[in-house]
């Protein structure tokens, strides 16, 4: 069986392989399809998150659009693995490869299984939120991995034009927006009071850009980027002090794990060639 499922896994790399050789992505139509996601606002909600750095709020690119940009740019594997799984830690892997240049990156993470109930404090967790756990865990080291095929300058227009339409959006439809804001983090056990504090201003008066900011810090908190406190507690951040999260910022795998180009599972330099032979054969 183990045999079998490396043959097969062998075979569904070099048909990647060929594929990526024979149709190359079109850069241009991946912009400007990206650009095209970024206008709708649903997307947009999902694209970006803050969170405290340093006494100040930076924002940056969410698994949401990487994924997205990956979808697009084409050619493009990449998945989560399971590296190490006992009783009191769990290991795991993420990794993305680029096909069609041949660059594979991994990002590795390791957490104690628990999880904070206000009930209760740190508890283990059951088979779902372990789950839930590691899929939150692994989402972050599958940004960071997408985050370093994809080129920075594609990921840069495409938040500032998810911040265009989330303004845009601000503008059209305040009411609706500042309502659903208070719901949310309300959600959160964050309340009216604890926004207007935030700001320093009541929310009713928050300016468009102080919407986006919010809505990225809501997406930092859900995705446990950051914690409440940090931003409404002692470890308030200033809310006037905003940074951007730079591409270099992202850290990956070491070296070893990530610089080479052996594809992902019991693939091997010499499958890759033969895989290229065959692409290249006319």
């Amino acid at each position: 069986e183990t045999t079998a499922a490396a043959s097969r896994e062998t075979a569904e790399v070099q048909a990647a392989v060929i594929l990526a050789r024979k149709f190359p992505r079109d850069e241009q139509r991946t912009y400007d399809k990206l650009l095209t996601s970024c206008r709708r606002a649903t997307f947009a909600e999902e694209a970006t998150y803050s969170f405290p750095r340093g006494g100040s709020t930076v924002s940056g690119p969410s698994v949401n659009i990487a994924r997205e940009a990956a979808r697009l740019w084409g050619n493009v594997r990449f998945g989560l693995d399971i590296i190490r799984d006992d009783d009191d830690m769990r290991g795991i892997r993420a990794w993305a490869w680029d096909v069609e240049s041949n660059t594979k990156v991994s990002y590795a993470d390791e957490f104690k299984k628990l999880i904070f109930r206000k009930q209760g404090g740190w508890i283990t967790p059951d088979e779902r939120d372990l789950r839930e756990l590691t899929n939150r865990r692994g989402a972050i080291c599958l940004r960071n991995c997408l985050l370093q095929i994809i080129p920075k300058d594609f990921i840069e227009d495409a938040l500032q034009e998810c911040e265009k339409t989330l303004r845009g959006q601000a503008r059209q439809d305040r009411p609706t927006i500042l309502k659903k804001i208070t719901a949310s983090f309300a959600d959160l056990g964050v309340t009216g009071a604890m926004l207007d504090k935030y700001l320093s201003h009541p929310l009713e008066s928050a300016s468009d850009d102080e919407i986006v900011r919010l809505r990225g810090i809501y997406k930092a908190l859900t995705d446990d980027y950051a914690k409440k406190e940090e931003y409404f507690g002692n470890g308030q951040a200033k809310g006037s002090e905003e940074g951007k999260l730079k591409m270099g910022d992202l850290k990956a795998g070491k070296e070893e794990e990530h610089q080479g180009h052996d594809a992902p599972g019991p693939v091997t330099v010499d499958c890759l060639k033969a895989a290229i032979a065959l692409a290249e054969t006319p």
